[in-house]
Parts: structure tokens; C-alpha cells; sequence
């Protein structure tokens, strides 16, 4: 049982599929879209950020070194130049840049923005060795979890150092303008995704609607109408499966037609051979009567006068040549080749027929026969003809499964929506080695020239054409019951 049989969820059909899986696809390469396209924006703006930040602290540093210098040489007296710097870079920077910090060589702030500061010691300040490196950057949190870039600049002038340069910088604008651009991408893809739908609907009804009908008419195909054929209005794949499909539909009813005439003529085979099966009986069921004839003819003409004899006699001839004339009708409406014609069927009478037939092949095998009918007289919608062949082959079977004697048992029943034949046999089984071939054409353990092979074969393809079944229990030396299921018919039960 698969997990969506388990979960209860409702099965999908082609178009509901191909949405989501298009969606589904879309909707994957958009979100991977958006990521990496944010991942890449974060990097430049971060990029640009940092070269800006390294811009602005090597545009400052110049100035506050020339005042350092100056006031160190004694030039000029540092009386506010530095805080002026500082104040006028924080100006046009207001957007990002939060606070510039300067130390002295000792690392103690002398100048910043930040006033609690001036005065205390500066612990990320550079020292003297910072002169051969370049400008220090590094993504830092503050106490408020504000996150910052500060780029570190050493103030000097050839070897000589006087200190160095913090300016921070705040990310707040930079993941703003990626939040910007995220939704913005977010927005995209959603109208992607619409648009898609809308396209994969237009597309679906075009490609997959000719799909579908195709499906339907394999369903009908499935279904057993051979006659389900593909409109083929298409010159791609879809109309190439079509005629194909067309093709193996026109091969089959062929081959069914031509299965039809084999399994008539199979039938017709198994028939003559039950034919000749029965025509001692028959020419037993024949002779007697003609032998009765002839003797009463014999007596007539030894007393011609005798008219008291002769109207006795002629009563008697009468009722023997009737005998002969329903014996042999019998055999040649049952050996008549006919096509399959469905219509009210009496199983009891058809059986009752069928054992008349073979009394004579019972009597010589020392066979007794046993009747268990239905008193509903059960029937049924079916060919009579070949409902009698059916049982005709299983009761010769039977009695070809007894060469020692034995007891023919036939019954019928009802059950459930079946209408049941037993026709059992005391004789030898079936070997469990040949049981699940008894019904292949031209399987036969007897010997060429007592048995066609086609008798169950036959019987089986009649019960299956009327709906039908047979199923056989069978035990190696006790015997075996073959038990016919055919569709009741209970409109037919009531008229009857």
C-alpha cells in the first residue's frame, strides 16, 4: 500500500500534476534566484560599504596627521582643527557613519565624536608596527547589537607615528536596501509564478487535452470494446500514439474474430469427438427398435390375415420407428455446427438430455448414475447447444476417469449470484502434477487416438463465453468434482 493510499489523500490527475511539479519548479528557481541574488548584493554593497569606509578614513587621516604633525613640531597650536574634521566628515556622511575615534601612539582617544570616550584608552587602536600594513576592517556588534564595520588607519608620516584613526560605520542601511531588493524579488517571482500558472493552463489544455482523450478511449478499450478507436488529429508524438494505439485496436479485433473461429472450430472438433464416442450408443438405441420392427414385420407377413395382429404389430412400429427417428435427430441436432444464440436454458433438462445420451457408454462401463437436481429447476440465459456440449465433455471425462466402474453424480444448486453444476466421478483424481493444465488445449494423458485433448479446454472457453467458470476439486485415487458457475438468471427462473 503506497503512503499516499495510507494518508487517505485523494489521487491527482495530469493536470493537477503537471501544475504543481511546473510551479513547484518555478517556484525553486525563483527562491534560489533570490537567494543568491541577495547573497550577491549583500557582498557588493558590503564591498562597497568597505571601500567607502576606506576611502573616508584615508581622506581623514590625512588632515588629522598634518594637525598632529604640525602641533608636534610646533607649527600651529591645536586649538579645535581635528574636532572640526571629525565634525564635518560625520556631517556629509550622516547616512552610515556613526562616530570617528583618534588615539595618540599610546592608544588614548584625543579626539572623537563620541565625548565619554576622550581621555580613555582605545583598545582596538593600532600601533607602531600597523605603518607597513593596510588599513584594518572589521565587522563588529555593538552593545545594542547594531552591527558595524570600522576601518582602522594608522596616522603617520614616513616612520614617524602619532597614533591612529577608528571610523565606524553603521550595516542598517545595507541590509535595508537587500531587504528592499529581496522583496522586490520576492514580488518577481510571485508574478512568475502566476504567470506561469496561467501559461501552464493555456499550454495544458493544448498538449494534454488530446492526452486525456486518448486515456478515455483506453479506458473503453480496457473495458473490453474492441471497437474504441483514437480521433488522430495531430502530426506529433501525441498523434503517432494515437495511430499507433488505432493500429493495436484494428490487430486486436482481428485477432479476436480469428480466436472466435478457432475456439468454433475446436469446439466443432471436441463435438465429433464426442460424437463417435456416442455412436455405439446410438446404434444400440437404434438396433433394438429395428430389431423389433423387423420381427413384427416377419410375423405380419407369416399371418397376413391376421388383422387383430397386424393392427397390434403396426402400433408397435410406429412407436420403434419414432424411437429411431428421436435417437438419431438428437445426434444430429447435437452434432449440427451452429453459431453461439442465447436464450432460456434449463439446466436440469439440459443434464437429464445429456445423461440419455451416454446411458448406453454407462451401462457398458458398469457405471451408476446418481441425480441430485435442483427442484427450482434452475435457469439460465444460454446457449443450449453448447451448455449440453459442456456437460456432455465433463461426463465422458468422468467416465473415462472410471474403466473399473463407478458412480456419476450430477447436482445442481444455487449459489449466491450462480447458478452451480457438479458433475462428480468415483475415478482415479488428477496427479497434482497435471492439475494446473487440465484445461490447456491439446493436454491429454491418454493415449493417441482415445482423446483429443480439447474436451476441458472446451469447456472452460463455453463457461467463460457465457460468463462463467469452472473450478475443479479433485483427489488422486477417490476422484474429482468439476463444479460449473454460470450467471443466474432470475427473470428467467420467475417466467419459467
Amino acid at each position: 500500500m503506497s503512503l499516499r493510499t495510507r494518508l487517505g489523500l485523494p489521487r491527482l490527475g495530469l493536470r493537477p500534476k503537471i501544475m504543481i511539479f511546473s510551479n513547484v519548479a518555478i517556484s525553486a528557481t525563483m527562491g534560489l534566484i533570490t537567494v543568491l541574488g541577495a547573497a550577491n548584493e549583500r557582498r557588493h554593497q558590503y564591498e562597497a560599504l568597505e571601500q567607502r569606509a576606506r576611502s573616508l578614513g584615508a581622506a581623514l587621516a590625512v588632515p588629522v596627521t598634518d594637525a598632529l604633525m604640525n602641533k608636534d613640531l610646533g607649527l600651529t597650536a591645536d586649538t579645535g582643527l581635528t574636532d572640526t574634521y571629525i565634525s564635518e566628515i560625520l556631517a556629509s556622511n550622516r547616512d552610515s557613519m556613526l562616530y570617528v575615534i583618534v588615539t595618540d601612539a599610546a592608544g588614548v582617544v584625543t579626539h572623537t565624536n563620541l565625548w565619554s570616550m576622550v581621555g580613555e584608552p582605545f583598545e582596538r587602536a593600532l600601533d607602531r608596527s600597523s605603518i607597513v600594513h593596510q588599513p584594518d576592517a572589521e565587522i563588529r556588534s555593538a552593545d545594542d547589537g547594531e552591527r558595524i564595520l570600522e576601518v582602522r588607519e594608522p596616522l603617520h608620516v614616513s616612520t614617524k607615528f602619532w597614533g591612529s584613526l577608528a571610523v565606524g560605520f553603521s550595516l542598517e542601511p545595507v541590509e535595508q536596501r537587500i531587504e528592499v531588493i529581496v522583496s522586490r524579488l520576492v514580488v518577481i517571482a510571485l508574478l512568475v509564478i502566476a504567470a506561469n500558472s496561467i501559461i501552464s493552463a493555456i499550454s495544458m489544455e493544448w498538449l494534454i487535452r488530446p492526452i486525456l482523450a486518448l486515456h478515455q478511449v483506453m479506458q473503453r478499450a480496457g473495458g473490453g470494446d474492441l471497437s474504441a478507436r483514437a480521433a488522430v488529429r495531430r502530426h506529433d508524438e501525441i498523434g503517432e500514439l494515437a495511430r499507433a494505439f488505432n493500429g493495436m485496436m484494428d490487430e486486436l479485433e482481428e485477432s479476436r474474430e480469428r480466436e472466435k473461429v478457432r475456439r468454433s472450430q475446436l469446439a466443432h472438433t471436441e463435438k465429433m469427438a464426442a460424437v463417435g464416442t456416442l455412436a455405439a450408443g446410438v446404434a444400440h438405441e437404434v438396433n433394438n427398435p429395428v430389431a423389433g420392427v423387423l420381427t413384427c414385420i416377419e410375423n405380419m407377413q407369416a399371418d397376413p390375415e391376421n388383422r387383430e395382429m397386424r393392427e397390434r404389430y403396426l402400433s408397435l412400429i410406429h412407436d420403434g420407428v419414432k424411437r429411431i427417428e428421436l435417437t438419431v435427430a438428437s445426434l444430429l441436432d447435437f452434432s449440427r455446427p451452429r453459431s453461439m444464440r442465447i436464450g432460456p436454458t434449463s439446466l436440469n433438462q439440459s443434464l437429464t438430455q445429456v445423461l440419455d445420451l451416454v446411458r448406453f457408454q454407462l451401462r457398458k462401463g458398469g457405471v451408476e448414475s446418481r441425480l441430485d437436481l435442483d427442484p427450482r429447476n434452475p435457469w439460465i440465459a444460454g446457449d443450449r447447444f453448447q451448455i449440453e456440449q459442456l456437460f456432455l465433455n465433463l461426463m465422458l471425462n468422468a467416465l473415462q476417469a472410471m474403466p473399473d466402474g463407478g458412480t456419476l453424480t450430477l447436482r445442481t444448486r444455487r449459489h449466491g449470484a450462480w447458478e452451480l453444476v457438479e458433475i462428480g466421478d468415483t475415478g482415479t483424481g488428477i496427479p497434482e502434477a497435471i492439475r494446473e493444465r487440465i484445461f490447456d488445449p491439446f493436454f491429454t494423458t491418454r493415449e493417441v487416438g482415445h482423446g483429443t485433448g480439447l474436451g476441458l479446454a472446451v469447456s472452460y472457453n463455453i463457461a467463460a463465453a457465457h460468463g462463467g467458470g469452472i473450478e475443479v476439486e479433485t483427489t488422486e485415487g477417490e476422484g474429482s468434482v468439476f463444479r460449473v458457475l454460470l450467471p443466474a438468471d432470475d427473470e428467467e427462473d420467475e417466467e419459467a
